[in-house]
């Protein structure tokens, strides 16, 4: 009777225990993020020559309903594209995509109205900027006079470098930072804006002429580190100053950043810290990577880059939000054609990761179009499935 027992205690402990082995699949993630970027050429108002209060908030609000019917949450809004804003400065000029001319001014103001409108519609606004980005030409006659880097550029100073795909302020300019810095408070003190975005935009070239100068001076000044690694250092101090000023303005707006999908370029060419970002506070809230590929990328395949993502080690209140190409269906090869449901498996895939809080699409104008339809529709429901 004893070995009866005791053969049925050790049936049911084996039971117990390939109980354990096979556990069922993982549930996907809840999220909470569902955004979208609309870019300065999805705002231009530069064919109306600037156009009127009425007709920019005619345009706004459509756009608006169309993000809060698609079930979009938080939309970031391209307020500096190029040393210029999209929004009252006392800084930067006007923005050429406004009216057509940079430095011309409307009679309203955009950010102004573009919160209010968010906000009526249950959106949270981020404002957008690219730091560093002056002009994407090397040609200054298209600047306006009060361009705060203007008078860099004609003293030919290191604060600004002009390369043949543009002109940028050098990432290593302490003044270029400091004039940075100075437009993002501005922006948090005068808008409601629920948040701060940056996207990829660092080191322009991983040429030493970029920050020569300022390389040579902490050199000269008894500085060890190699220049990749100063460079590294240069860019989190930058971005640390970009997140204390958002946070000293108000805590409850959100600061964060978009960097490239390829994590290995971060470190190479953008000299972007994204594994510190990721798992040190005063950096960032959220991070967004960029993860533009298909599943047959030659070079990133999009379940390598979000795995590599995912695995990345990172503090819990910090949030992980997946960047998808939407502009790449029927744009790019055939993996992308619109009806092949490319977007709809990478919204599945993302949301089985650890570290996975939502995502973005990019962009605005991909996801009305008509042609895409047949794989865009709806797909912004899914992520918050």
């Amino acid at each position: 009777m004893k070995r009866i027992v005791s053969l049925l205690l050790i049936f049911f402990l084996l039971a117990g225990c390939t109980a354990e082995i096979h556990t069922p699949p993982k549930e996907p993630v809840k999220s909470d993020i569902c955004a979208v970027w609309i870019y300065y050429s999805e705002l231009s108002m530069a064919d109306v020559n600037g156009g009127s209060e009425k007709t920019f908030r005619t345009r706004t609000r459509e756009m608006f309903v169309n993000c809060k019917n698609m079930g979009i949450n938080t939309i970031f809004y391209h307020v500096r594209p190029y040393c210029d804003a999209l929004y009252k400065s006392e800084i930067f000029p006007w923005s050429a995509y406004l009216t057509g001319e940079q430095g011309k001014s409307v009679s309203y103001d955009p950010l102004k109205i573009a919160v209010e409108i968010a906000h009526e519609n249950g959106l949270s606004l981020h404002a957008w900027i690219n730091p560093f980005r002056i002009s994407s030409k090397n040609d200054i006659s298209k600047l306006s006079k009060n361009n705060p880097a203007m008078r860099w550029i004609e003293s030919s100073s290191p604060d600004v470098v002009r390369l043949k795909n543009g002109i940028y302020f050098s990432p290593a300019s302490p003044e270029a930072q400091k004039l940075i810095v100075d437009g993002v408070r501005e922006i948090v003190e005068n808008y409601d804006v629920d948040g701060i975005h940056i996207d990829d935009y660092f080191y322009p070239s991983t040429d030493e002429s970029v920050d020569s100068c300022f390389y040579n001076q902490y050199k000269e000044s008894g500085g060890e580190l190699k220049l990749s690694e100063w460079r590294l250092n240069t860019v989190s101090a930058f971005v640390s100053s970009l997140y204390a000023a958002t946070k000293s303005v108000s805590g409850n707006c959100i600061f964060s950043i978009s960097p490239a999908g390829n994590i290995k370029n971060n470190y190479e060419e953008q000299y972007a810290d994204v594994k510190l970002w990721l798992k040190r506070r005063g950096y960032a809230d959220w991070i967004i990577p960029q993860l533009y590929y298909g599943y047959k990328n030659d070079i990133l395949p999009f379940d390598n880059a979000c795995d590599a993502w995912s695995s990345l080690e990172k503090l819990d209140d910090i949030k992980m939000i997946y960047g998808i190409g939407a502009y790449k269906v029927n744009e790019s090869d055939e993996e992308w054609d619109a009806g092949n449901g490319i977007i709809s498996k990478q919204l599945e895939y993302i949301r089985t990761g650890d570290n996975c809080s939502g995502a973005a699409f990019f962009s605005y104008s991909s996801l009305v179009d008509s042609e895409k339809a047949p794989e865009l529709s709806s797909v912004a429901q899914k992520v918050l499935s």
